[in-house]
């Protein structure tokens, strides 16, 4: 089957006086593509047994669902798809697959996307160590810390000091620290 594309969705205008009530008493959006598909009345129409795929104006697939009264694509296009890949989870998108008008496919990053998705991850580590590293500090601080303490201490701040000093720009080939025990 051929991917059935809809959208990209924006706010309907002329709306009939029953969707204006709707839409100032109860804050109900009424969107609509190009073709002049209501959003509503479409998802009557989708079959239940495809996979819908909302998608932006790069390919990069947002949401994905059986049901398609679970997405709102406004400001994005919909897809009807039955090409899965094995690899492809609805749960866990984070903007990994992309849709290229036929198919689902997995993302290709460009080299600042990789060093972007390094320094995330890199900085989360970071606040990580501080916080095994504040109460350490703290017992130094008042001469209150075991031996261990101070073994803890040194290796976890030599963690912090081995993340600040990777070179991020070759990511994915990054090389991270062990974190301490």
């Amino acid at each position: 089957m051929k991917a059935k594309i809809y959208g990209p969705f924006s706010p309907r205008e002329n709306l009939t006086q029953i969707e204006t009530e709707l839409a100032t008493t109860r804050s109900v959006k009424f969107i609509s593509d190009p073709k002049g598909n209501d959003w509503y009345a479409l998802v009557k129409k989708i079959p239940a047994d495809t996979l819908k795929i909302i998608f932006d104006d790069t390919g990069i697939i947002r949401m994905a669902s059986y049901d398609a009264s679970t997405l709102w694509p406004n400001g994005q296009s919909v897809a009807e798809v039955d090409a899965i890949p094995e690899e492809f989870n609805t749960d866990a998108l984070r903007e990994r697959w992309v849709f290229d008008g036929k198919k689902i496919i997995a993302r290709t990053y460009t080299a600042d996307e990789l060093a972007e998705q390094a320094t995330v991850t890199r900085d989360n580590l970071q606040a990580e160590a501080t916080l095994k590293i504040a109460p350490l500090q703290d017992a130094v601080d008042i001469y209150d810390a075991t031996e261990e303490e101070r073994a803890n201490l040194t290796a976890w701040k030599k963690y912090r000091v081995a993340l600040n000093r990777l070179d991020l720009s070759t990511a994915p080939e990054i090389t991270w620290p062990e974190v301490p025990q």
